[in-house]
């Protein structure tokens, strides 16, 4: 027994002595990987702590503290780990390699971005001050007084250049990107003011009522001013079945854990009695403690004074933060749905105010005229909303019952994400609802234009009257739509990787949400019908909205869609029973989902192509109408979506529109057309360079975005007075104005355009 335990000491003792000889035999750097050592460990600690400034500094100077230098302690011991194994290799000195990988993690970090950016950008720091400190210190320390003349000029030449590189790679990264290109397509120059004379007032001026604002929040509130002087109280909701990963360092922080989140919310709200209609409006991800709430107090200012209630509401819980998370260690999962749910126990709240007298609120909300506006993941969270309040119970357990069922007439997406939460894993799809999508061309966070697969899944009873509207503005970004998030779209120095001088000002941004959005309320919750050509045409619009480029789409519940392209593989046939698609000397024929910057979506669409010069005939696609289920008259319009669909045509360049013909034929063989530039000028995919150049195809920089065309066929039959719109048979598009080209088409119907 005694020998074992003097062979176990032993055995202890010779791992102990192996340990302690590798820090012993451990050589002193020399000046050049010491230079290397200290210019790379100072560069990369400058960069994280003013990164973890972003993260953290919002929550006050310890945890800011904290956070960082645990973090930072983390990675140390990592990547010491990882070092100590080079060490063995005997290649670089390990405490190089130490830093070296300490330094790619905190760098690879500090400059989120695209993928491939984001390595390029690490490895140059590194190699950089790598090499700039090497010769430095050499320098310094005196190792090249003694050294050939030859070595002390490459090495001085080595030093210059990479010191200009670090200069010039510098100021790369603190510019703001390039100089903005030309817009060729601008609203001004493509809808001339002798087209659309119109009385209709300006929607973003400050209309007649005083506005008058209070907050309301749950007790013991983790922010003071849903707590003070005048608030109205509100009871914390269970939402524990909603999100996942819910940390106690989150709990600590905000004070509550998720089966107790609060409700609170600042409101704008109109001087007189009402009933006014109820607006509500959910910010999406931002830093949790940096709060997104009060970024729309210009759209409640402007709303209130037009006669409506409006209520920004908190959910910075549910927001990234990095400490709360343990950085990556436990992140809050799943959280979408819970932006929607809360959406509706906020309208539960005013429900109830509305009913209590005594209430300062009450009677003054109309609880039938609701519209729900949500930016960034908030406006997938409206979608989330409106699906809940028509469900009996929860997708993913019934157990969880619902019984909202307010009257939610409206939603609107800024900015929004789509196909994060799939309830019961499909797409949500909702019915008879108005829905308008906003989106930027320049959007660094949803760079993609996600609303427009909502909108594409979003249908009506014919006869209703509910409408459906996208708008794709040039030089918009994702977070101008919030006051407080501004013209960065993430957080921190990886903002310095994206062209933020091709944006247009925050205050022109602000302007066109605020044009559209008044538009769009006064139109589905006051029934104020003019505005509503500013969606079938933003031409109407083009005196108060900024002279920027903008692709607007189009469709309403008196449609009857003839061909989608979302019913089968069959390229003869329409959505519509009875029909039929004819195509004539096409170089591209087929159906297929859209290609969007990120990804293929769930929505399809017809891709013709053609070239006039490799074909005999003039390339058409023609469609043949069913015999029944049509009643169609002179007040009718031909309507369609389409896209340009060619990607090499440069947005800013002189490249000539693509133009066709659209042409009808009644059941006698009397044909009418039209050139579709007499309705509107196709535009090109709008160019949004997000990154800087020369880097600028490391992210996508254009996808399809569909604009609608309506033909009235009392116009068509005014260029041929033997066509009788009532015995239409075919439509066709005729490819003879442009010699080649692509387009996507899709939603061709029959609208009818009540007199």
């Amino acid at each position: 027994m005694a020998n074992t335990e003097i062979t176990v000491k032993e055995s202890a003792k010779k791992r102990f002595s192996l340990f302690s000889h590798l820090f012993k035999r451990t050589a002193p750097l020399t000046p050049g990987w010491k230079g290397a050592f200290i210019a790379l460990a100072f560069i990369t600690l400058c960069v994280y702590f003013v990164q973890g400034y972003y993260f953290l500094g919002t929550r006050g100077p310890i945890d800011y503290l904290t956070g960082t230098f645990l973090f930072l302690l983390a990675i140390i011991l990592v990547t010491g780990v990882i070092a100590g194994l080079f060490h063995w290799a005997k290649k670089m000195p390990s405490r190089y390699i130490w830093v070296a990988l300490a330094s790619f993690c905190l760098l690879f970090i500090s400059f989120a971005g695209p993928m491939q950016l984001m390595f390029l950008v690490t490895f140059s720091i590194i190699i950089a001050f790598s090499i700039l400190g090497a010769f430095l210190y050499r320098w310094i320390t005196g190792a090249y007084r003694e050294a050939k003349k030859v070595s002390k000029v490459i090495a001085g030449v080595v030093t210059a250049v990479t010191f200009g590189i670090v200069c010039i790679a510098g100021y790369w990264l603190l510019d703001d990107g390039n100089a903005e290109l030309p817009k060729p397509y601008r609203l001004q120059a493509m809808k001339p003011a002798d087209r659309y004379k119109t009385t209709m007032a300006n929607p973003a001026e400050q209309g007649a009522f005083k506005v008058k604002t209070l907050t309301y929040g749950s007790e013991n509130n983790y922010r003071k001013e849903f707590n003070a002087e005048g608030s109205l109280i509100t009871k914390q909701v269970d939402g524990s079945s909603f999100v996942d990963n819910w940390s106690s360092i989150r709990t600590r922080s905000f004070g509550f854990g998720p089966d107790a989140m609060p409700l609170n919310g600042l409101v704008w709200y109109p001087e007189g009695e009402g009933p006014f209609p109820l607006v509500v409006t959910v910010h999406g991800n931002h830093i949790a403690t940096d709060y997104s709430d009060p970024g729309y107090e210009y759209l409640g200012e402007l709303l209130a004074s037009r006669g409506y209630i409006f209520v920004s509401i908190d959910q910075n819980f549910l927001n990234t933060s990095p400490y709360d998370d343990m950085f990556v260690v436990k992140v809050l999962k799943n959280e979408n749905p819970a932006r929607g749910w809360l959406m509706l126990e906020h309208l539960k709240v005013w429900d109830e105010w509305n009913t209590t007298k005594g209430n300062p609120l009450y009677g003054k909300a109309d609880m039938s005229k609701i519209a729900l506006i949500g930016h960034s993941r908030g406006g997938e969270a409206v979608s989330v909303a409106a699906a809940y309040n028509k469900l009996p119970a929860s997708p993913e357990d019934g157990n969880i019952k619902f019984n909202y069922n307010f009257g939610i007439r409206s939603i609107i997406s800024i900015a929004g994400t789509d196909g994060q939460y799939k309830p019961a894993g499909q797409p949500t799809e909702l019915k008879d609802i108005n829905y308008l999508a906003i989106q930027g061309a320049h959007d660094m966070d949803v760079n993609s234009f996600d609303g427009a697969s909502l909108y594409s899944r979003i249908g009506f009873t014919e006869g209703s009257e509910y409408f459906k509207a996208s708008v794709y503005m040039y030089g918009a970004n994702h977070g101008q739509f919030n006051t407080e998030w501004g013209e960065t779209d993430g957080a921190g120095l990886g903002n310095k990787l994206f062209n933020i001088a091709q944006l247009i000002p925050q205050e022109e941004q602000l302007q066109a949400t605020k044009v559209l959005i008044s538009s769009f309320l006064d139109t589905t919750l006051k029934k104020s019908d003019e505005y509503r050509t500013v969606f079938q045409d933003l031409g109407y619009a083009r005196e108060w909205l900024p002279d920027t480029m903008y692709i607007s789409n189009y469709m309403d519940a008196n449609t009857t869609i003839i061909s989608s392209f979302d019913e089968d593989i069959d390229l003869g046939t329409t959505t519509l029973a009875g029909g039929r698609l004819i195509g004539e000397g096409l170089k591209e024929w087929k159906e297929e989902k859209v290609e969007m910057k990120n990804m293929t979506d769930q929505y399809s669409t017809v891709s013709l192509g053609w070239d006039r010069a490799s074909t005999s005939v003039v390339p058409e696609y023609t469609m043949i109408l069913p015999n029944d289920g049509l009643d169609v008259s002179d007040h009718n319009s031909i309507v369609f979506s389409m896209a340009n669909g060619d990607r090499e045509v440069e947005t800013s360049g002189t490249h000539a529109l693509i133009d066709l013909t659209i042409k009808v034929e009644d059941k006698d063989g009397n044909t009418a057309a039209l050139p579709l530039s007499s309705e509107a000028a196709l535009l090109p995919m709008l160019e949004g360079n997000i990154v800087k150049w020369p880097f600028t195809s490391f992210m996508p920089t254009k996808e399809p975005v569909f604009q609608n065309f309506a033909f009235k066929l009392s116009d068509l039959k005014k260029a041929n007075p033997d066509f009788q719109p009532e015995q239409i048979s075919k439509v066709s598009f005729v490819f003879d104005q442009t010699e080649k080209g692509t387009v996507l088409i899709r939603d061709i119907g029959i609208r009818n355009d009540k007199p």
